[in-house]
């Protein structure tokens, strides 16, 4: 189990990553248009931090809910916390449901900086926009304002086991054994978790969190229940869009038997991006293997202008389980190229059934836990011959 002191480090530092402009030699016209763009787009953020004052103390008392901390502009990590603010200095960070002791300090508002904990925020790094606070500006913490809303928890058990309930977003399908599908409705994506009801002081919040194989894994997005009743049910939390309240209709009772299955590939984490969370297998500690197994397993396809590069990358999640293909190819300009199948097939195939099935892929080092991993293999060719294997 994380400590919450864990869960700090994970949410109160971040890397900082630098944009860098760049010129690619297009006509005047085009860089004119873009020059303009560009202007554009740093007035807009200029109106946006303007709007983004600093909190007042008066603000900032009371209790915020967890919503995400936003990694990218399109994704977003699921922050299952509290935040309470005591208007005599308190401060308190904990987990929804419990599952880890909560952390006690002090906080306090000095001019335009903010004090939580040991951490100092200096002015506008903490601000109030549309009604959520947000804690940092590259890669924010969001929080919505808490309101207690009493709700009995063994009711709202009863009216949800066993039972199929959807909004306009979301189909969520409570199994009995535990476990809990999540539908996106345009995607018919479905995945698989395992779900509870908590009570958080009078109030409800429906936590679900793990995979389809371990329900002790990270969090989805929390919801409260608002009102809940035999036929409909509002929650407010997180619908992939928007904080709202969501109102779910019941679909259907769960027959008994019916099966939880994701519909396709699932990460283990709740909380993957590729980008995040790649690994390149041509590093020098798995290189002298790969080479290995290009000479043993590869039989060159000897023809002329199939050259160039060929980029294999998949997914591993915890359980050694292999997400969708992605093969790219390139020609010798660099420009996209397509190879010739006896060659892409062997690659595809020495990545799937030798390199994927590598155990020590999934693990940082060898005692620890395996995790989900995005892995990419560029391969050069000459003429249908592996020449390189490029980190």
């Amino acid at each position: 189990m994380k400590r919450i002191e864990t869960l700090l480090v994970n949410n109160f530092l971040y890397c900082y990553r630098h944009l860098r402009p760049s010129q690619n030699g297009r006509t005047r016209k085009v860089f004119v248009q873009m020059q303009r763009t560009v202007y554009i787009i740093s007035f807009l953020l200029s109106a946006l931090l303007l709007q983004a004052q600093s909190p007042s103390r008066e603000q900032l008392i009371g209790t915020w809910i967890g919503v995400h901390a936003e990694w990218e502009a399109d994704f977003f990590c699921p922050l299952p916390t509290y935040l309470r603010l005591e208007p005599d200095g308190a401060y308190q960070l904990g987990m929804v449901d419990n599952s880890a002791q909560p952390l006690v300090s002090t906080w306090a508002v000095q001019g335009d900086t903010v004090r939580l904990d040991t951490v100092h925020y200096a002015p506008r790094l903490v601000s109030l926009q549309g009604g959520l606070l947000r804690i940092g500006t590259l890669y924010p913490m969001v929080f919505r304002k808490f309101s207690a809303i009493p709700v009995d928890s063994a009711n709202t058990y009863q009216q949800l086991n066993g039972r199929v309930w959807q909004s306009n977003n979301l189909t969520i399908s409570f199994y009995s054994n535990g476990q809990v599908s999540v539908e996106n409705t345009a995607t018919k994506k479905k995945t698989v978790h395992f779900w509870q009801v908590v009570r958080f002081g009078s109030s409800v919040f429906l936590v679900i969190r793990g995979n389809q194989h371990n329900k002790d894994g990270d969090f989805k997005p929390l919801w409260q229940i608002a009102n809940l009743n035999a036929n409909q049910m509002q929650a407010i939390g997180w619908n992939g869009c928007t904080v709202t309240t969501e109102t779910f209709r019941l679909i259907r009772d769960i027959p008994a038997g019916e099966v939880c299955h994701p519909t396709d590939f699932q990460p283990c984490s709740n909380c993957f991006s590729q980008t995040w969370n790649s690994r390149s297998v041509s590093n020098p500690s798995k290189r002298y293997d790969l080479i290995q197994l290009i000479t043993n397993y590869y039989q060159p396809v000897q023809q002329i202008g199939q050259s160039g590069l060929i980029r294999v990358r998949f997914v591993l999640n915890c359980e050694g389980e292999q997400g969708p293909f992605e093969l790219s190819g390139f020609g010798e300009d660099y420009c996209p190229k397509l190879f010739d199948r006896r060659i892409t097939d062997q690659l595809r195939d020495i990545c799937q059934n030798r390199v994927g099935t590598d155990p020590t892929l999934r693990q940082s080092q060898p005692t620890d836990p395996p995790h989900d991993v995005s892995l990419v293999v560029t391969f050069r060719l000459k003429d249908g011959r592996v020449t390189d294997i490029l980190p």
